[in-house]
């Protein structure tokens, strides 16, 4: 009767600990599931608002793909949902599946069909995704709350196996012999488990040290790379400042560049390269040569992104944006072209600061692709400001960026420093962290010339 017993009362006992772990293993599937269906949800919003900007259909692949995904993973996460039976992440599942149906039609099908109103449907789009955002991060903490009490069955269960085998040694010699070897098996398993633990706990210090070693080794090239020598012009006052990203896991690729060239003219150049660690500084590096070299031949600002780009396609670079510029000294003329690169920003006297034209596709996308070359009269005392994507994507309203940008610049102007540079990067961030790399080049055409002219 005791042996009986006691099989009887292990196999009741397996089955707590299977049940439990069985649970928690649902579970886990059902967060990898809500995980890719916010995913889906990203790359379709990716893609759309790639395919506005550029009208290019390779950026809808994407889009495509997460609208044939996408179902998938609503019927996913409700089987999940209904299996746990966690009732109240339901609705949070429903208004994810109507605002993705909103978005495809209040959004995304005006955006790939009509270049009208874009701005507003991108705005509308966000308010949107982040609401889509919201949901299943509702779903997601549901699920959270019902592994942690998964999580304490089974730590009952464990301590239920210890209330077992303690029973089993006091009723039966015999029981607890074979318990003992019930017992070896478990440890086993555990020790397996607790060696795998262990790897992994020394996988992730490995990976942390081989991260600390490309961060230094990234930031001491793009403190090299940064350390620039400013042409000594009389006539134009050159400021600039770098700023790395305080996330730890963003080792970025901006840069900025100022050189004299024949003639009475100036270089000015101004990228940011996608990705990021080692990897992203070497291609910035191999931009800046590119660039400086291409000036050097023919200081033409299209010619010289064109240059660039032919030979970062050959070399599969990663896509990088760029702003070329020439400033005339003598007329105060300033040309310039742009690759995918957020606008320079002009400030005349008298006058309000403002963004200027767009340029075409970012350099290392297409060998052929043409650039234009804008050309801005100016006048003594105006401003001209060169800037990276972090200066105005510290918050997820881009308007709001350059509108604050646009403030920075005139507070810069009237401050009377060779640094207007660092006065326009500490008014935007007083009160928030650099969250990406933040490169801000600036040229100040002399007010004397207004003078002696």
């Amino acid at each position: 009767m005791v042996v009986a017993a006691l099989v009887a009362g292990g196999i009741y006992v397996r089955s707590i600990v299977g049940a439990s772990f069985r649970e928690v293993e649902t579970i886990r599937s059902a967060r990898v599931h809500v995980a890719g269906m916010l995913k889906q949800q990203l790359d379709e919003e990716t893609a759309v608002r790639g395919y506005a900007s550029v009208r290019l259909p390779i950026f809808l692949s994407s889009y495509y793909g997460g609208r044939a995904n996408l179902p998938l993973y609503f019927d996913r996460v409700g089987s999940d949902l209904a299996t746990l039976q966690v009732e109240s992440a339901v609705p949070a599942l429903k208004d994810a599946i109507n605002t993705n149906r909103r978005w495809l039609h209040q959004v995304a099908f005006p955006l790939i069909t009509t270049r009208r109103n874009r701005r507003q449907l991108e705005l509308h789009g966000k308010t949107l995704v982040d609401r889509f955002r919201i949901d299943a991060s509702s779903i997601d903490s549901a699920l959270a709350r019902l592994a942690a009490v998964a999580n304490s069955r089974a730590q009952e269960a464990v301590l239920l196996v210890g209330a077992f085998a303690a029973a089993a040694i006091v009723a039966i010699v015999l029981a607890a012999l074979i318990f003992t070897v019930q017992q070896f098996r478990l440890g086993l398993r555990l020790e397996r488990q607790r060696a795998a633990s262990e790897s992994e706990r020394r996988r992730s210090v490995e990976m942390q040290a081989a991260y600390e070693t490309e961060k230094r080794i990234a930031d001491v090239m793009q403190e090299a790379f940064s350390q620039r020598i400013f042409p000594d012009v009389p006539a134009v006052r050159l400021s600039a400042t770098y700023d790395p990203a305080s996330e730890q896991a963003k080792i970025g690729g901006d840069w900025y560049d100022a050189l004299q060239l024949p003639n009475d003219r100036v270089l000015l150049a101004i990228g940011d390269v996608t990705g990021h660690g080692i990897d992203a500084v070497v291609a910035m590096n191999k931009a800046r040569q590119l660039i400086i070299g291409g000036a050097l031949l023919d200081a033409s600002p299209d010619k010289v992104l064109a240059h660039a780009n032919f030979e970062l396609v050959r070399a599969r670079s990663p896509i990088i944006t760029a702003v070329s510029a020439i400033i005339d000294t003598e007329t105060l003329e300033f040309s310039y072209a742009a690759a995918g690169h957020p606008p320079p920003v002009l400030l005349e006297p008298g006058r309000r600061a403002r963004l200027l034209d767009f340029g075409a596709l970012p350099l290392g996308v297409a060998a052929k692709t043409q650039y234009r070359t804008y050309r801005i009269q100016t006048v003594p005392g105006a401003m001209i400001v060169l800037y990276t994507d972090g200066a105005i994507e510290h918050s997820r309203n881009i308007s709001e960026g350059e509108a604050e940008l646009l403030e920075a610049v005139e507070a810069a102007a009237q401050q009377p420093t060779d640094r207007a540079a660092n006065v326009i990067r500490d008014t935007i961030f007083t009160q928030r962290k650099v969250a990406d790399d933040v490169a801000i080049l600036t040229a100040t055409f002399s007010a004397a010339m207004r003078r002696s002219a």
